[in-house]
């Protein structure tokens, strides 16, 4: 059984499970008593006076974003997707979706690269069978793609594009407009700004970013070789 006849057979299972879980949870309707309909109101009279203790509801506490599973779910799940199919018709399809997953990973997680020894011990590309093989695998989908590219000649970093440097330009821009930071350059944003998104990205790119910058008018070289300009209002 191939990939795609595995992933429908799933489907199928799930939905039968869900079915069965609404049926059994289904309220049982208990008709009304005459007596409970009289005392009812003088129950809601008592209760309005009383003010309900403070609960963790009340309390906003700041979580970490969760890590996204895949729609398959894990390996006691889908087994057969943690590891590389023996059809070679069924590898093009099982890369395509676990680079759509990667990238969903990597946005998630605000990773800009990743190496492949990073992708062996992460949850859940840890849970595959040959994994370093995988990981070159779901790699050259991405690469097909030109949303990521290898960082080094032995192909054991891998540079993710789920955000374009287009887009970057405008959101640093507008970051830079509204707190008024109209000189900036890629050191500073790197030590400065480090809880911001876009302070994570590769300084290569963020040189990038501001050469992409000057050339669309929005600014100004002041120092080209530190990566530093003057935005232009």
């Amino acid at each position: 059984m191939g990939v795609r006849e595995r992933k429908r057979e799933t489907k199928t299972e799930k939905s039968k499970k869900k079915e069965k879980t609404v049926v059994e949870e289904t309220p049982i309707i208990i008709p009304e008593d005459p007596l409970i309909r009289e005392i009812e109101p003088r129950m809601r009279v008592a209760t309005s006076t009383i003010t309900p203790a403070p609960t963790t509801q009340d309390v906003v506490i700041a979580t970490p974003s969760k890590i996204p599973m895949p729609e398959w779910g894990g390996p006691d799940e889908s087994e057969w997707m943690y590891q590389i199919p023996s059809r070679r018709e069924d590898i093009e399809m099982w890369a395509e979706e676990w680079g759509d997953y990667l990238l969903q990973w990597a946005e998630a997680t605000g990773t800009h690269v990743i190496s492949v020894g990073a992708f062996i011990g992460e949850e859940p590309f840890k849970h595959m069978l040959g994994k370093t093989e995988a990981f070159k695998i779901i790699a050259s989908t991405l690469i097909d793609k030109e949303i990521a590219e290898w960082t080094d000649k032995k192909k054991k970093q891998l540079r993710i594009y789920w955000r374009p440097l287009e887009d970057w330009v405008d959101i640093i821009y507008d970051w830079a407009i509204s707190t008024g930071n109209v000189r900036i350059d890629v050191k500073s944003i790197i030590i400065q700004e480090s809880h911001r998104t876009f302070a994570t990205l590769p300084e290569k790119d963020l040189y990038k970013v501001m050469a992409m910058m000057v050339d669309r008018g929005l600014a100004k070289w002041v120092d080209k070789k530190k990566g530093a300009i003057v935005l232009t209002i």
